[in-house]
């Protein structure tokens, strides 16, 4: 025990308290600016098994904030933070997925005590936070908005606990990613430290953790605001997700590769969704239409199978799954990657 014999000193924490955190199993969804943060720190406070989930690999873009990561890094995030916190901690168990976590592979979180949901993915953050709630397994929440953080626990005992969707009831599309509109590295370390101490406190039974509380943070002004949250969400999340329309529109990509898109693009409408400041074209024939001004209930269908794209992806994808929550039998489709990994490919 001499390794963690700064914390058992506490008597908050104790060897009864360490023996919790040895017994633990948690997963980490988002191996990025929150996660490879994260996951250290629970690493090295003797957390017994981390899951670590991610299939992206690093880009040079990522490394002002995702600081446990190599130049030229070839492994995805999650085998390269197991790698690392294996050589922090090596009597801890880690296990890692070289996927996203999508509908497909989320059953395994059952097998854990806690998540924390690491992700800048909309849709993928709605799609935890359900299937904790249904499933009743605890969840840190944390994300990050250019010089703003948030963090809160959601403990899930039962239908009335609070979640994510009691603060804010339905994804917003139209809110860009880290990667579209940048971020301050030192608000993704902050964050990510804030969860990890959430995920001790709630584990170790100590202190007050953020249930049923919002907590802000502002990089600029070391401001903080702790929001009291109300249980205001009614709607029954299991006859929700029975929905054919609403399954397709949390679980569907319904993407094409620029590969493929290339191999045939006469054959493709292609839409831009980005605004004036943002927008390139792909090809001579592309149709600009900015999301700000986008109508999705004024949408018509082309006469061929429409490609909309954005700089990175996501937010043509949320709009391709918001147009099929409509009408499920539209032949529309995200361009994965978006421009930025077009102009990379083309390079």
């Amino acid at each position: 025990m001499g390794r963690y014999i700064r914390q058992t000193l506490l008597k908050e924490i104790g060897i009864k308290g360490q023996e919790k955190l040895s017994k633990a199993k948690l997963a980490i969804v988002g191996c990025g600016g929150l996660g490879s943060i994260v996951a250290p720190y629970l690493a090295g406070a003797g957390i017994g098994q981390l899951l670590l989930i991610d299939g992206d690999t690093p880009e040079i873009s990522n490394l002002h904030r995702q600081v446990i990561f190599k130049e030229n890094e070839k492994s995805s995030k999650s085998a390269a933070l197991k790698t690392h916190i294996t050589s922090l901690n090596s009597d801890i168990k880690v296990l890692h997925i070289n996927e996203m976590l999508s509908k497909k592979n989320i059953e395994i979180l059952k097998q854990y005590d806690l998540i924390i949901e690491c992700t800048d993915d909309m849709m993928t953050k709605y799609l935890v936070n359900d299937y904790c709630h249904i499933n009743r397994i605890p969840m840190v929440y944390g994300a990050i908005y250019k010089f703003e953080g948030y963090v809160s626990t959601f403990e899930n005992k039962s239908e009335s606990s609070i979640h994510l969707r009691d603060v804010f009831p339905q994804p917003d599309l139209t809110i860009p990613s880290c990667s579209e509109v940048g971020v301050m590295n030192s608000i993704a370390g902050l964050i990510g430290i804030l969860q990890a101490n959430e995920a001790l406190k709630f584990i170790l039974k100590i202190g007050k953790p953020l249930i049923g509380k919002l907590l802000n943070y502002n990089v600029l002004t070391n401001e903080q605001m702790k929001l009291n949250l109300k249980k205001t969400w009614t709607t029954d999340l299991v006859n929700l997700y029975k929905n054919e329309s609403y399954q397709l529109m949390n679980c569907t990509n319904n993407e094409i590769s620029i590969e493929l898109f290339l191999k045939n693009k006469k054959a493709y409408t292609l839409v831009s969704i980005l605004e004036d400041d943002e927008h390139q074209n792909i090809t001579e024939s592309t149709i600009r239409m900015p999301l700000s001004m986008l109508n999705i209930y004024e949408w018509e269908e082309t006469d061929t199978p429409t490609v909309f794209y954005c700089l990175t992806g996501k937010r043509s994808s949320a709009l391709v799954q918001q147009l099929l929550e409509d009408d499920n039998e539209l032949d529309i489709y995200s361009l994965t990657g978006g421009l930025k990994k077009f102009l990379k490919e083309k390079g």
